[in-house]
């Protein structure tokens, strides 16, 4: 499962400087003056190693149209934009009805559910239903972001920086501007969140403006066990079988949201093998941009502490449940997001030991300093930060303390700063922006892949669940909650479960809707392969993939052990739904 990688993803790339912008783009459905700054590159993917998560500033059209045959239009975009909601701090999730209903993933929504759940009984474990629109619990506390306007800023940004400024020079003046910048937001309109967000480490400045929804109802939550069949041992595989799902409503004063001008249309069929898909999201935070010598750092020193330092974590949390039977039911959310962790981390560490990941780093890195190195301009702008940036590696190893690592790293990032500058004034926008937790979509296919000598199919069917159980034996973490015993022989077993596509995915993409290019809702994202880590530095899709919730399946799962017709024809909008 895909959560967000950490806190501070923003503020560490808002402090870095920037030279240019994207234009201004639409608020709702009305363009503003200098119009959708749509990137027309025709080599979007000829560095293919950065990625394709996309900002909806600079979604490459060509490069849609060479890949895809593709070519969205201001509408598409328009209604694909306002359909994603950041959900809570770490998650994404989309409008999937008229009347506000959202989807986003469970284990999103989990924590919440366990604090709504009445005392005597078990909301999380047994799932929920509202079979009402009076029923629905509010979930206090949990806000859901739309991004509804977009800016440009680096001028402000930018405004009274030297080239001559010391570091403390540099950080000062863009802390008061962003500050300013933030405040005339906010006096301009009050009703909406601004905050300002850096792309390519500072090669662009935006000021994204976001509706804030805080009335959250809970609707619909399937069993823990079925969100979660297979633990950690199937966390990051494929083939797999998670019914990771979980739907709120979104309400405003006292009424269901009127969402009809920005939901996705369900399409229960879902995609076809080979089939274009889109995921939108708020993506956390990526490391592609970051030189060699950072990930070799990463590599050797940083990562094999956390990773052991989440196994030790572990280890005690296991010994408190083994000793504690009560208080291990407590324990069971903040285990599964020890797990998660640990599993990413190591994923992470992995990518960077793969020779052939780092060394499709290392040329594009020097292809990268050449253009530099050769264009007398650029040299005399930019200079050598990759070098100057190995050497700080080098300090940092032999730093004694914390306090010196954390003075380290702050000249760091106004290094990286410069690397960002530089890949933007030579690529412009025809690479993508690492992620910063803001908003994304990107491209792909639906496809399987080669993996242990054969061959992955692109989607599961229901028959793998119940036959995973049976080859485990029924027990933990395999085993089918009782109501899916129960209600086999009413149930499908051809129906799809979950399915693989080659979109660009990080931790912040769980619950991103996976949408075709007609604008419809095909699956859920909420994980990916263990290859699929590797790509937190450097992207690749030879077996790379994002895991998602194939529609077919929610609807089965809600119609035959739920009986949630009237959810269903809302779902589907063959009928009214509810009241």
């Amino acid at each position: 499962m895909l959560y967000d990688s950490g806190p501070g993803d923003l503020s560490r790339a808002e402090n870095m400087n920037m030279r240019t912008w994207i234009r201004r783009c639409c608020s709702w459905l009305v363009v503003g003056a200098l119009g959708l700054g749509l990137a027309q590159g025709v080599n979007a993917q000829a560095h293919k190693e950065l990625g394709k998560m996309w900002t909806f500033e600079g979604v490459p059209l060509d490069y849609f149209d060479q890949e895809h045959g593709f070519v969205p239009d201001m509408a598409w975009l328009e209604r694909v934009r306002l359909s994603a909601l950041k959900f809570g701090g770490g998650c994404s999730s989309s409008f999937i009805s008229p009347r506000g209903l959202v989807l986003t993933n469970h284990h999103c929504a989990r924590d919440r559910v366990a604090q709504v759940s009445p005392a005597d009984q078990d909301w999380l474990g047994d799932g929920f239903l509202a079979r009402s629109l009076a029923e629905e619990p509010k979930l206090h506390g949990l806000e859901l972001r739309q991004l509804v306007e977009m800016f440009d800023v680096t001028e402000q940004m930018n405004q009274g920086i030297q080239a001559e400024d010391d570091e403390d020079t540099v950080r000062l003046r863009l802390s008061d501007n962003r500050k300013e910048i933030l405040a005339r937001a906010t006096r301009e309109a009050p009703e909406l969140e601004p905050q300002v967000v850096s792309l390519y480490q500072g090669g662009m400045y935006a000021l994204y403006r976001y509706k804030v929804y805080d009335d959250v109802r809970l609707v619909a939550s399937p069993h823990l066990q079925s969100a979660k069949f297979g633990g950690d041992p199937d966390n990051f595989t494929f083939p797999r079988f998670g019914l990771d799902f979980a739907m709120v409503r979104v309400w405003e004063d006292g009424a269901p949201l009127d969402s009809s001008d920005f939901y996705l249309k369900w399409r229960t069929a879902g995609a076809t093998e080979g089939e274009t898909v889109f995921t939108v999201g708020f993506p956390g935070d990526t490391g592609r941009l970051k030189t060699v010598a950072q990930m070799e750092y990463l590599r050797d020193e940083v990562y094999p502490s956390q990773v052991q330092r989440f196994e030790q974590m572990l280890a005690q949390m296991y010994e408190r449940a083994a000793a504690d039977p009560e208080q291990a039911k407590a324990m069971r959310s903040r285990i599964l997001n020890l797990e998660n962790g640990r599993k990413a981390f190591q994923g992470y560490l992995d990518g960077l030991r793969n020779d052939r990941i780092m060394a499709a780093k290392r040329a594009a890195e020097d292809k990268l300093r050449a253009v530099i190195a050769e264009t007398p301009e650029l040299k005399a702008r930019f200079g050598d930060p990759w070098a100057e940036i190995e050497a700080l590696q080098d300090e940092l190893r032999a730093a004694s303390d914390r306090g010196e690592q954390r003075e380290l790293q702050r000249r760091e990032q106004l290094l990286e700063k410069l690397v960002g500058e530089a890949y933007f004034a030579v690529y412009g926008t025809d690479i993508p922006p690492d992620a910063t937790g803001s908003l994304r979509i990107s491209d792909g296919k639906v496809a399987g892949y080669a993996y242990n000598g054969t061959v992955a199919p692109y989607f599961t069917s229901l028959y793998g669940l119940y036959a995973r159980s049976t080859e485990f034996g029924g027990a933990a973490p395999f085993q089918v909650p009782q109501a899916w015993l129960d209600k086999e022989p009413e149930l499908n077993l051809k129906t799809p479960f979950n399915f693989v596509c080659t979109c660009d995915i990080i931790g912040g993409n769980s619950g991103s809707p996976v949408i075709n290019t007609r604008g419809e809702l095909v699956g859920l994202a909420f994980d990916g392969n263990i290859e699929m880590l590797g790509n937190m530095y450097v992207y690749d899709d030879t077996v790379a993939r994002t895991v998602a919730v194939h529609p077919s399946i929610v609807i089965e799962a809600l119609e035959v052990i739920f009986g949630a017709k009237e959810l269903v024809a809302e779902i589907e909008g063959d009928g009214p739904g509810y009241e």
